[in-house]
């Protein structure tokens, strides 16, 4: 892709970590934080000059479950928030697959904070952003060839 790649779950402060590592689902209060972090990080990103080039575009993996929470990566205004740094338009893809083949990719990650007993929590809270606009959905079960080449295609197809 040709552009900055960014782990959100390395942005998570100690205290996520830690809650997640005892299997303690997080709260909106607790990833609000995080998620303005993210939104700050992309817009950093974005704005780090190489010379005088700008960069096109950044990458950043997280799990962006409630409409709210992604609308914070948008960012919109949350109550508290500094404005936005940086006018940036944000799209997100949607891997989207089953439980089962969620849990079998879960288990084959040892040493993640994020335990794969967590993964139900993580379901009940989500809020799926099929049909919401700015979203390009892949499934789980393509390869990651064919999930970037279809996010890629879908991406291209976003109005601005």
């Amino acid at each position: 892709m040709g552009v900055p790649y960014v782990e959100g779950d390395e942005l998570h402060p100690a205290s996520n970590v830690a809650k997640m590592s005892a299997g303690i689902p997080l709260t909106d209060v607790d990833r609000e934080p995080w998620l303005a972090l993210i939104r700050a990080t992309a817009e950093s990103t974005l704005l780090d000059r190489d010379g005088d080039t700008p960069k096109s575009g950044v990458v950043i993996s997280c799990s962006a479950l409630k409409h709210y929470y992604r609308e914070i990566l948008r960012g919109r205004q949350v109550e508290g928030a500094d404005p936005p740094e940086a006018s940036i338009t944000t799209s997100f893809v949607f891997i989207e697959g089953t439980r089962d083949v969620l849990m079998e990719r879960m288990e084959k990650r040892p040493g993640h904070f994020m335990k794969a007993s967590m993964l139900d929590s993580q379901l009940q809270t989500l809020e799926t952003p099929v049909g919401e606009a700015g979203v390009v959905v892949v499934s789980v079960e393509d390869s990651t060839e064919e999930q970037v080449r279809k996010a890629m295609a879908g991406l291209d197809n976003i109005e601005i």
